[in-house]
C-alpha cells in the first residue's frame, strides 16, 4: 500500500505527486503506460519531505528518459522526476558543479564557456547527469568516471551524503551506486583550460562524427547493447553479422542507420519492442556464445 502519513507533507507537495500519470512523454521511445505515482520535487526539501513521509515498494528515478523503455503495462510504484532546482550548472572554485537533472549537453556548453577541457564528450550525449553517472555515460573514448571527483547523494530516509569517484567503483557503462540513492548533484574535477574557441572545434568534430554514425530524427532509446567486453566486435557488428538488422516484430525493427539503435518512429508496442531485443539476445548467443547485455532499461 502506497499512502503519505503526513497531513501537512500531503498538502505542500500535492501539486508534485499525481496519481496514474502517463509515461509515455517521458521516454524517448514515446510509449509506456502509466505510474501508480510521478513525482516532481523542485528542490531538496521538497524531495527529502516525501521520501519521509510517503511510504512505498517500488520508485525509480527518471531524467530525460532517453534510454528508458517504459512497458504499455505501466509501472506499479513511484517515479520521482528531478526538477528545475536540481538543474543548475555552476562554477565552484574553477570546477563545475551540476545538479542531477543538468543536461549533459549543457554541462559541455557551461565547461566551453568557463575554458574547461575534457567536457567536450558531453555534448554527444543525451539525457540527464544523474542518469550519466549511474550508467558511467561515455562516447568517443571517454566517460563520466574521467570527469567526476565526487557526488551527492539522498537515500530513502531522506539522509544526504557524499561520495568519492573512488568509492563508486565504476565500471563499463556501470557504477557500483545503490539503486536506493538519488544522485543530487556532481562535482566535476579541475581539467585543463583550453581556448573556448578549440573546445568548440572539438565539439563539432564530435557532433559531425555522431551525425554520420549514428541516426537522428528517430524516436529511439539510444545504443540498445553494451559492447561486450569478452568480443573483439561491437554489439551493432554482431547484431549485423547474425542478420539481427533484418528482423522486426510488429512496428518494432532496428534503423537503417546503425543497427544497434531502434527506431520506433511507428510506436510499436512495448512487447514487441521486447520481443527484437530477446530474439536478438537469443540468436547471437547461438551463433557466438556472446550475451548482448542491455544499455537501455526496461521498466
Amino acid at each position: 500500500m502506497t499512502k503519505l502519513n503526513n497531513k501537512e507533507a500531503n498538502s505542500r507537495l500535492k501539486d508534485q505527486i499525481k496519481s496514474n500519470y502517463s509515461l509515455n512523454k517521458n521516454s524517448w521511445f514515446g510509449i509506456g503506460g502509466e505510474a501508480s505515482f510521478f513525482f516532481q520535487p523542485q528542490n531538496r526539501e521538497d524531495l527529502k519531505s516525501f521520501l519521509t513521509n510517503f511510504k512505498f515498494e517500488k520508485f525509480i528515478t527518471i531524467g530525460s528518459g532517453s534510454n528508458i523503455l517504459f512497458r504499455d503495462s505501466g509501472f506499479q510504484g513511484v517515479v520521482i522526476k528531478l526538477g528545475k532546482e536540481f538543474a543548475k550548472i555552476e562554477d565552484s572554485s574553477s570546477c563545475i558543479v551540476a545538479g542531477a537533472a543538468a543536461l549533459k549537453n549543457k554541462v559541455s556548453e557551461f565547461a566551453k564557456t568557463k575554458g574547461f577541457s575534457e567536457f567536450e564528450f558531453l555534448s554527444s550525449i543525451p539525457g540527464t547527469v544523474g542518469g550519466g553517472v549511474f550508467m558511467n555515460a561515455g562516447c568517443f573514448g571517454s566517460e563520466m568516471s574521467d570527469i567526476i571527483d565526487q557526488i551527492t547523494v539522498m537515500n530513502l530516509l531522506g539522509k544526504e551524503k557524499t561520495i568519492t569517484r573512488k568509492e563508486i567503483k565504476f565500471n563499463y557503462r556501470k557504477s557500483g551506486l545503490p539503486k536506493n540513492y538519488i544522485v543530487l548533484d556532481v562535482l566535476f574535477r579541475k581539467t585543463k583550460n583550453l581556448s573556448p574557441l578549440t573546445i568548440e572545434k572539438n565539439i563539432q568534430l564530435m557532433k559531425n562524427q555522431k551525425k554520420i554514425n549514428q541516426p537522428s530524427g528517430i524516436r529511439t532509446g539510444g545504443s540498445t547493447f553494451k559492447n561486450p567486453a569478452s568480443c573483439k566486435l561491437k554489439a551493432w557488428e554482431l547484431i549485423k553479422k547474425y542478420g539481427c538488422d533484418e528482423l522486426f516484430f510488429g512496428n518494432a525493427k532496428f534503423s537503417e542507420h546503425h543497427c544497434n539503435f531502434i527506431d520506433n518512429t511507428n510506436l510499436a508496442s512495448s512487447e514487441d519492442i521486447e520481443k527484437l531485443i530477446k530474439e536478438t539476445q537469443k540468436k547471437v548467443l547461438k551463433n557466438s556464445g556472446i550475451k548482448l547485455e542491455l544499455e537501455i532499461k526496461i521498466i
